[in-house]
Parts: C-alpha cells; structure tokens; sequence
C-alpha cells in the first residue's frame, strides 16, 4: 500500500486559498472568474439550465530551489438561450417566405399590417 503524504506545515500557517488566487497572475485569474461567475448565474437564471465553471491549477516543480511552475485556466460552459422556431414555406425557386405560395388570395381581404400602414395612433 503506497504512503500517504502529509503536508508538514501546521494548520495555523497555510495560506488560504483566496489569498493564493489573489497572488496568482497577478489576479486577473480571480478577476476574470468573479467576472464569469457572475455571467455564469446570469445565464443559468434567465435561461433555467444548468452551467459550469472550472478553474484548473497546473503545478509543476522547476528545479531544486523550492520553485514552482503554475498554469492556470479558467473554462466556463454557459447554457444556451431556447430560440423561437418560425414556420415558413418554400417558393419553386426554393426560396424561404412566411405566407405559403400556394395559397390562393382573396381579392378585397387584406392584413392588418396593410391596415395599419401609414396609421400613427397617439395614446395618452
């Protein structure tokens, strides 16, 4: 069974990790998380679904000096916003319009759009 390793440094003397982010790229690491946290809740709240925040930490020992190479990323999965379906009909020419064409028109009967055209109402 392999050894477990124990950090020698007492309880009392770690720091803690919002101290480290901090420290870590000179914060812009912590900077741009609080920043996507937020855009994150946003989009989770106005759209119902879930998302995902993961801050990954490399670290690699350089050396026999006691230094530490670290590599930092940050990838946030947004839920994507539900987008409305619209119905259409293909023309023979294999164009795309919104009233089916071959639905015969009625002479005198037209759209309320055509109604309203040109009509400025003022409510008050």
């Amino acid at each position: 069974m392999p050894e477990v390793l124990k950090s020698p440094t007492p309880q009392a003397k770690r720091q803690s990790f919002s101290e480290f982010l901090e420290s870590l790229d000179y914060g812009t690491i912590s900077e741009e998380a609080t920043h996507e946290l937020n855009e994150l809740v946003h989009a989770c709240t106005e759209t119902g679904k879930g998302g995902e925040l993961v801050l990954s930490i490399k670290i690699k020992p350089v050396g026999k000096a006691g230094q530490v190479e670290l590599d930092s990323d940050l990838k946030v999965k947004k839920p994507k916003p539900v987008r409305g379906k619209t119905l259409m009909f293909a023309t023979p020419d294999n164009n795309l319009q919104r009233e089916d064409p071959r639905q015969r028109t009625l002479d005198g009967v037209r759209s309320v759009a055509e109604e309203t055209r040109g009509q400025v109402r003022a409510v008050t």
